[in-house]
């Protein structure tokens, strides 16, 4: 039979061009962080939350930037005045623009949020992959020291953290919230070198003559970092909801900078008058929340790779 040379190359052509190759051509490289990025991309309402907590970001980098009221200015001329072009979230009772205020309390909500949970992180990390490193007695210690710690009140303890110092900046929230909130990263993390110290590449390792740090630093944390991130979307949501709460007992960031805990404290009084001034905050702090969980629920799917076939 013989065999057109132009029908042959017109036959690559479409076979290379419905994802099909010959035997023998090279196969194009792929890596997990491709893949994963291609089944996140697959996941819509991950990518859509993805975008929504894109756009909160940028509202609240760029807002006071491009807002031309000063946030801190008072003049109760313009106090509690309605939504308008001029003020698209109206005023509060000092006249202050809410929309400035709010991008400025988001600043620092987020702020807070994202320093806590990398706080919470690195000692989880810290105390996790040692005690599942190295295990034996020095694992039990440390778990059982660590169980004795899971009895302290999250919210309380917090409280009595703010009252130990004089002035509540963004520094001190960040201490309070983390102080009680790394037991469970450093369970997580404690699992994951448990379950990854025993494989064939760490044994490997060891034959080799590898140093107990770089085995822990090469091999083992980097093949967490998928469940890290993950949890770092699902802790952030908690750490938001008490800063928030905190804000809204009174115990948060002094005035005038506020968080947006604290702007719906200040709209509590008077929500029956003025509802927006306690939903604006309550639709923002929502708004992260929702975005962060969907996100997780994305990467979490993204970065396992027993999803690939699914």
């Amino acid at each position: 039979m013989v065999v057109n040379p132009q029908q042959e190359e017109l036959r690559k052509r479409v076979l290379t061009r419905s994802g099909r190759v010959d035997a023998g051509a090279p196969i194009r490289q792929t890596s997990l962080w491709r893949d994963a990025w291609y089944r996140y991309r697959a996941n819509r309402a991950a990518v859509i939350a993805g975008g929504l907590f894109l756009l909160l970001v940028v509202y609240v980098v760029f807002g006071p930037i491009l807002s031309p009221y000063d946030p801190y200015a008072v003049d109760f001329s313009q106090a509690y005045q309605p939504i308008s072009w001029s003020h698209p979230l109206g005023t509060d009772q000092y006249g202050r623009d809410l929309f400035t205020r709010a991008a400025l309390g988001g600043r620092i909500s987020i702020g807070i949020g994202f320093a806590a949970t990398i706080a919470i992180m690195g000692i989880g990390i810290v105390y996790g992959s040692i005690s599942g490193f190295v295990g034996g007695r020095l694992d039990n210690g440390m778990m059982r020291f660590l169980d004795a710690l899971y009895g302290l009140p999250y919210l309380p303890f917090a409280i009595i953290v703010t009252q130990l110092f004089q002035t509540v900046n963004f520094y001190v929230m960040v201490i309070a919230l983390t102080i009680a909130s790394w037991f469970t990263a450093a369970r997580v993390v404690r699992g994951q070198i448990i379950s990854l110290k025993e494989n064939d590449y760490v044994r490997a390792a060891r034959a080799v003559g590898a140093r107990w740090y770089r085995i822990l630093g090469r091999h083992l944390l980097p093949n967490t970092l998928g469940v890290l991130i993950v949890f770092v979307f699902l802790e952030l949501p908690g750490v938001i909801l008490g800063e928030a709460f905190l804000s809204f007992i009174g115990l948060g960031i002094n005035p005038p900078k506020a968080s947006w805990g604290s702007l719906a404290q200040d709209g509590r009084d008077v929500y029956l008058a003025h509802p927006t001034m306690i939903l604006i905050p309550s639709v923002a702090i929502a708004w992260l929340i929702l975005c962060a969980f969907f996100i997780a629920d994305g990467l979490r799917d993204a970065l396992d790779p027993r999803t690939r076939e699914t």
